[in-house]
């Protein structure tokens, strides 16, 4: 298990938890049992004309790349969840219980289907991810018993290459590009709470403290 990545205490710089945030997230990407690694991406579902609501699941953080200020996650093309993203930017919430530690990160959300960012994405998941790309049915519609959404030879199997490349019509890596980062660390002496913004062109961020 790799040392635990220093936080900064209560008097530390804004630039300081900016970076932190970023590691925090490189390692989520990186570690499946890292809490970093399981966040919740919100969006809104508008698919009732004047009565939009909330929406949210749990997505995998694939990859993350400060440099891009991108953040990735993975979908299969037929879910509801693209037309969201295509039409509002998403905010993926991450929190680490232990550290006491929310962080929000917002932004719009490029989707890569049949590219070379998908293919390159598609070629290093593992057999049990491919094999949920090979859903029959599409995904979110309602079905009148319980339904796996496998094909009937993968029930209880892994797919070999060859079983899974047709799974690669309906996958999509999705890249949210950051323009808000939100830290938010819980703590007896006070909580801390900061955010920055990055303007539509520019790496340079603005950012500031914010009252819990």
């Amino acid at each position: 298990m790799p040392p635990p990545i220093p936080l900064p205490g209560p008097d530390a710089s804004l630039d300081s938890i900016l970076a932190a945030a970023w590691s925090l997230l490189v390692d989520g990407a990186a570690r499946a049992e890292a809490p970093f690694h399981w966040p919740v991406l919100a969006g809104v579902d508008a698919r009732e004309p004047g009565a939009p609501r909330p929406d949210a699941r749990v997505v995998v953080l694939r990859a993350a790349d400060p440099g891009a200020r991108e953040l990735e996650f993975h979908s299969d093309v037929r879910a509801h969840k693209l037309a969201q993203l295509r039409a509002a930017p998403g905010c993926l919430v991450f929190h680490d219980g232990p550290l006491g530690l929310q962080l929000r990160a917002g932004g719009p959300v490029r989707v890569h289907a049949g590219d070379a960012l998908a293919r390159r994405a598609w070629d290093a998941l593992g057999a049990s991810s491919r094999r949920a790309y090979l859903a029959p049915r599409v995904p979110g519609t309602a079905s009148d018993r319980p339904d796996a959404n496998l094909p009937e030879g993968l029930r209880g199997a892994l797919p070999d290459a060859d079983e899974a490349e047709p799974g690669f019509a309906n996958f999509a890596a999705l890249r949210l590009r950051v323009r808000t980062l939100e830290w938010l660390r819980l703590g007896r002496d006070g909580h801390q709470r900061m955010r920055a913004d990055w303007p539509d062109e520019g790496d340079v961020p603005s950012t500031t403290w914010i009252r819990p």
